[in-house]
């Protein structure tokens, strides 16, 4: 199955960093997501919008994998690609919407481990 990411652009607009709600991506790797989120936030500006930052967003084995691109006197800067867990995005409003746009609980985390598994008629009990 492929993966799906969002994308949101952080855009400078009257001085102040606002962002655009978040939209999916469905390409064959992160190379063309990459590619595809650029190209989308780069026309979609208004005028008088200055692009400041691209941000695209998976989950990823439980955790968020973030990929972002930043832009520095008109140039654009490498990807840069790092993990975050779900529940650290109360300070990140635009990583917060993409989580919602994946349809993810950003609280989510992995499965309660529990106290007793039955595997095959064997009884197996965690110590706590």
């Amino acid at each position: 199955m492929a993966s799906i990411y969002a994308s949101v652009a952080l855009i400078r607009r009257n001085g102040a960093i606002v962002f655009r709600p978040p939209r999916k991506e469905r390409p064959t790797d992160i190379t063309q997501a990459r590619k595809a989120a650029q190209r989308h936030w780069n026309a979609s500006l208004a005028n008088g919008d200055v692009l400041e930052k691209v941000v695209l967003v998976r989950e990823f084995d439980g955790r968020l994998e973030i990929s972002e691109r930043a832009r520095n006197a008109g140039k654009e800067k490498p990807w840069v690609k790092f993990f975050l867990s779900t529940q650290v995005t109360e300070n990140e409003p635009h990583i917060a919407a993409c989580i919602k746009e994946l349809g993810l609980n950003s609280y989510s985390g992995f499965p309660a481990i529990p106290d007793t598994l039955i595997i095959n008629g064997i009884t197996y009990r965690r110590e706590l």
